[in-house]
Order: structure tokens, then sequence, then C-alpha cells
């Protein structure tokens, strides 16, 4: 079946997500974001493109973008994903896709869309519950790029002059609205606890510090680690996305356990 075509801004401003392969992590420690800002911050030269936002999540990426007419997003993000995995899967002795195949991108047409767009990538930590308000605390965001007037990596100078001054622009980054739900959701992975406080439950469990190690234990350790990962309130979801064992194992464990437990 043929992929349907990407929708085409005429502003040539894109909201793109790209997602971890099988919702698993893109980023295991910090030294993974500061290579994937490393990678924005090269390509923006090669590809002279605008990053007029970002959010970097554990285990997918927001980008607010305006790319020049002669490097599309296809190219920007050919080289940025196949940047990525390379250095990715060299660091975690690994091998396949990092990224979920192809990003996905939603045209940002209008003045308005574009400060909701951008209010609504700066606001991904708070709804998953990784801060109380952007910029509080969580690192990975363009947010503090506007807070401390750093244009290195972040073009903050448009949206700033849209929003027409400093005021009004963090003044609508004081709450949220649902105007912003029509942004491309990463919904589908909403939690019950923050991944944070999952990993640390995984490693604690498990001894593991990385999804690798994880995938290489026994399979008696693999199993009697999941099901006690998930009685003290990781999802199946997220152990699925932290660990990198499928969704499909990971369910049969658990109902196999139940199984036992109702014998």
């Amino acid at each position: 079946m043929p992929r349907t075509l990407r929708k085409k801004s005429c502003t040539n401003t894109y909201h793109v997500v790209i997602k971890g392969a099988d919702r698993q992590l893109l980023f295991e420690e910090r030294k993974d974001y500061i290579k994937y800002l490393d990678l924005l911050e090269y390509f923006k030269e090669e590809c002279n493109y605008e990053l007029i936002a970002y959010c970097l999540m554990s285990n997918h990426v927001h980008l607010l973008i305006h790319h020049s007419e002669h490097c599309p997003l296809e190219t920007i993000f050919r080289k940025m994903n196949t940047s990525y995995a390379i250095w990715y899967n060299m660091k975690y002795d690994r091998t396949g896709f990092v990224q979920n195949g192809r990003f996905y991108s939603e045209p940002i047409e209008t003045k308005e869309s574009l400060l909701n767009a951008l209010k609504y990538i700066h606001f991904n930590p708070t709804k998953a519950g990784l801060e109380e308000f952007p910029g509080a605390s969580y690192p990975w965001s363009s947010f503090h790029d506007y807070k401390n007037k750093i244009d290195k990596l972040t073009d903050i100078n448009l949206a700033l002059r849209i929003a027409g001054n400093d005021e009004v622009f963090f003044k609508m980054h004081e709450k949220d609205s649902d105007e912003n739900t029509k942004f491309l959701d990463i919904d589908t992975m909403r939690k019950r606890i923050p991944d944070d406080v999952a990993k640390d439950i995984i490693a604690n469990v498990s001894n593991c510090n990385t999804s690798t190690e994880f995938q290489n234990l026994s399979l008696i350790e693999r199993n009697n680690n999941i099901m006690e990962i998930h009685k003290k309130g990781v999802s199946i979801r997220q152990i699925n996305r932290l660990t990198g064992i499928p969704r499909g194992v990971i369910e049969r464990i658990i109902n196999k356990n139940k199984s036992k437990g109702h014998s």
C-alpha cells in the first residue's frame, strides 16, 4: 500500500515528531540528549533550516522547524536519523532501527498556529508529569533558550516577534489550553508514572542500566523482573518502551502469571 503523501506547508514550516522504534527509548542517558542536540546544530548549518522550538522526550522528539527551499524535510531527517542511529547503535552495541521509520509532520500556516505549536511543544514535559510548568526543571527543551535569550540552536526571534513582547510570550506559558490538542500528540503513550521513575524501578529490580542489558538477561531473570516491575506500577506499554521487550511478549508473561495465580 503506497504511503500517504505529506501535507505541504506554503510557509515551509512544520511541527515534526520523531518516535523511537516500537516506542522504545531514543535517549538512555544525558549524553544521548546532548549528542542529539549537537546533531541538530550541525545539520542546521549544513541544511540551512531554522529551529523555532524543540523538546526531547525519552522516546520521542518534537521540533518546530522552518526549512529552506533547497533542503526539504525528507533530506534533513534522513541525515539526522541516520547519523544518530549509527552513533546510538555503536554506543550501545546494538543493531536495527532506532527511530520509528517515517517521521510525522504537520504544516504550520499561520502565526497563531506557530505560537500554539510552540506552546504545545514546551508543555510536553509538564503533561508527562516531569515538571510542574515549562522551564521548572526539565532541561531538554527550547523554553530555556527563550528564557535566557540564547539563539545559537533555537531561532527565538520569530516567535518573540509574533507574540509581541517577552511578557506576552511567557504569559502564554503559564497555563495549557485545549487549543493545543489539535497538534501532533503522543497521548497514546501516556503513563501512569513518569518515565524517569519507571526507569529507576526497572534499574532497581533488574540491576540493568540500559535496555540492551535487560534484553541480555536469561529468560527466567527477564520474566521474573517483568512481573516484579509491573507489580510496582510500571505499565506494559512503559516496560515495552523502556526495555525493548516486545509488548506481546510482556503481555503473555503477565497473563500467564495471572492464570497461575487463579489456578
